[in-house]
Protein backbone atom coordinates (compact mmCIF):
# COMPACT_ATOMS: atom_id res chain seq x y z
CA UNK A 1 0.00 0.00 0.00
CA UNK A 2 0.99 3.58 -0.30
CA UNK A 3 0.22 6.98 1.23
CA UNK A 4 1.33 10.37 0.72
CA UNK A 5 2.90 11.25 3.97
CA UNK A 6 2.55 14.64 4.75
CA UNK A 7 6.70 14.77 5.69
CA UNK A 8 7.63 12.06 3.25
CA UNK A 9 5.70 12.37 -0.26
CA UNK A 10 4.67 8.75 -1.41
CA UNK A 11 5.53 6.37 1.27
CA UNK A 12 5.01 2.35 0.82
CA UNK A 13 3.93 0.31 4.08
CA UNK A 14 2.45 -2.78 4.77
CA UNK A 15 -0.35 -3.46 6.74
CA UNK A 16 1.38 -4.91 9.84
CA UNK A 17 2.95 -1.54 9.99
CA UNK A 18 0.39 0.96 11.19
CA UNK A 19 -0.17 1.18 14.45
CA UNK A 20 -4.10 0.85 15.85
CA UNK A 21 -4.64 3.66 18.54
CA UNK A 22 -7.65 2.63 21.06
CA UNK A 23 -10.15 5.42 20.91
CA UNK A 24 -7.58 7.63 19.04
CA UNK A 25 -5.63 10.60 19.79
CA UNK A 26 -7.00 13.25 22.50
CA UNK A 27 -8.88 16.04 20.16
CA UNK A 28 -8.69 13.62 17.31
CA UNK A 29 -10.95 10.10 18.18
CA UNK A 30 -12.64 9.93 14.89
CA UNK A 31 -8.74 9.05 13.95
CA UNK A 32 -7.30 5.46 15.01
CA UNK A 33 -5.09 4.02 12.62
CA UNK A 34 -1.37 5.47 11.98
CA UNK A 35 1.94 4.95 10.02
CA UNK A 36 4.61 5.31 12.31
CA UNK A 37 7.40 6.66 10.12
CA UNK A 38 10.97 7.54 11.36
CA UNK A 39 12.89 10.47 10.40
CA UNK A 40 16.14 8.50 10.38
CA UNK A 41 16.24 4.33 9.63
CA UNK A 42 15.88 2.39 12.52
CA UNK A 43 15.77 5.52 15.04
CA UNK A 44 12.69 5.61 17.48
CA UNK A 45 14.31 8.99 18.75
CA UNK A 46 11.55 10.87 15.98
CA UNK A 47 8.90 9.89 14.29
CA UNK A 48 5.88 11.14 12.49
CA UNK A 49 2.63 9.42 13.01
CA UNK A 50 0.97 9.48 10.13
CA UNK A 51 -2.35 9.34 9.78
CA UNK A 52 -4.06 6.47 7.42
CA UNK A 53 -7.14 8.24 6.52
CA UNK A 54 -6.49 11.82 6.29
CA UNK A 55 -2.78 12.61 4.66
CA UNK A 56 -2.65 16.29 6.04
CA UNK A 57 -2.69 14.61 9.87
CA UNK A 58 0.90 13.95 11.09
CA UNK A 59 1.96 13.93 14.70
CA UNK A 60 5.56 14.55 15.25
CA UNK A 61 6.41 12.05 18.41
CA UNK A 62 9.39 11.75 20.53
CA UNK A 63 10.73 9.00 22.81
CA UNK A 64 11.01 10.46 26.00
CA UNK A 65 13.42 8.58 27.22
CA UNK A 66 16.05 9.95 24.79
CA UNK A 67 15.42 13.79 26.14
CA UNK A 68 14.01 13.01 29.59
CA UNK A 69 15.93 10.05 30.81
CA UNK A 70 14.32 10.07 34.45
CA UNK A 71 10.86 9.74 32.93
CA UNK A 72 9.03 7.36 34.91
CA UNK A 73 5.47 6.86 33.36
CA UNK A 74 3.22 4.75 35.73
CA UNK A 75 0.37 2.67 33.64
CA UNK A 76 -2.97 0.60 35.40
CA UNK A 77 -3.49 -2.86 34.76
CA UNK A 78 -6.94 -1.71 33.05
CA UNK A 79 -4.25 0.15 30.53
CA UNK A 80 -2.49 -2.94 30.26
CA UNK A 81 -4.95 -5.42 29.29
CA UNK A 82 -6.51 -2.76 26.92
CA UNK A 83 -3.30 -2.73 25.01
CA UNK A 84 -3.23 -6.54 25.48
CA UNK A 85 0.16 -6.77 27.04
CA UNK A 86 1.50 -9.61 29.61
CA UNK A 87 3.96 -7.10 31.00
CA UNK A 88 5.12 -3.14 30.64
CA UNK A 89 8.56 -4.70 28.73
CA UNK A 90 6.01 -5.18 25.89
CA UNK A 91 5.41 -1.15 25.84
CA UNK A 92 7.27 1.80 24.10
CA UNK A 93 6.22 5.15 25.02
CA UNK A 94 5.93 8.29 22.71
CA UNK A 95 4.98 11.84 23.69
CA UNK A 96 3.30 14.21 20.88
CA UNK A 97 6.00 17.16 20.25
CA UNK A 98 5.26 20.61 18.89
CA UNK A 99 8.06 21.86 16.94
CA UNK A 100 8.87 25.54 17.21
CA UNK A 101 11.87 27.79 14.99
CA UNK A 102 13.97 27.64 18.02
CA UNK A 103 14.15 23.81 19.47
CA UNK A 104 14.67 24.97 22.78
CA UNK A 105 11.12 26.78 22.62
CA UNK A 106 9.57 23.23 21.40
CA UNK A 107 7.41 21.53 23.78
CA UNK A 108 6.95 17.78 24.30
CA UNK A 109 3.58 16.08 26.45
CA UNK A 110 4.92 13.77 29.12
CA UNK A 111 1.42 13.89 31.04
CA UNK A 112 -0.44 11.88 27.76
CA UNK A 113 1.79 10.03 26.39
CA UNK A 114 0.90 7.57 23.37
CA UNK A 115 1.97 3.89 25.01
CA UNK A 116 2.39 1.24 22.18
CA UNK A 117 2.10 -2.45 22.75
CA UNK A 118 5.01 -3.60 19.99
CA UNK A 119 3.93 -6.93 19.84
CA UNK A 120 0.30 -6.51 18.53
CA UNK A 121 0.58 -2.52 17.37
CA UNK A 122 -2.26 -1.71 19.47
CA UNK A 123 -1.57 1.82 20.96
CA UNK A 124 -3.47 4.03 23.72
CA UNK A 125 -2.76 7.98 24.56
CA UNK A 126 -3.65 7.62 28.54
CA UNK A 127 -3.54 10.85 31.10
CA UNK A 128 -1.20 9.68 33.61
CA UNK A 129 -1.89 10.34 37.10
CA UNK A 130 1.82 11.91 38.32
CA UNK A 131 1.32 15.74 39.17
CA UNK A 132 5.67 16.07 38.16
CA UNK A 133 4.09 15.34 34.00
CA UNK A 134 2.88 18.29 32.47
CA UNK A 135 1.07 18.54 29.40
CA UNK A 136 3.91 21.03 28.33
CA UNK A 137 7.09 20.62 28.65
CA UNK A 138 9.93 23.36 27.11
CA UNK A 139 12.88 21.48 25.67
CA UNK A 140 15.37 24.34 26.41
CA UNK A 141 13.86 24.12 30.46
CA UNK A 142 14.66 20.17 30.14
CA UNK A 143 17.75 20.60 28.54
CA UNK A 144 18.94 23.02 31.39
CA UNK A 145 18.05 20.38 33.89
CA UNK A 146 21.04 18.10 32.63
CA UNK A 147 23.57 20.92 32.60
Amino acid sequence: MNINAKYFGSVSYEESDSIHIINGLIGFESHTDYLPIPFQDEDDSLISLQCLDDETLSFILMNPFGIFPDYAPTLSMQDLRELGADSVEDISYYVISVIRDSVAESTVNLKAPLVVNALNRKAKQVILDQPEYTFRHTLGDMTQKED
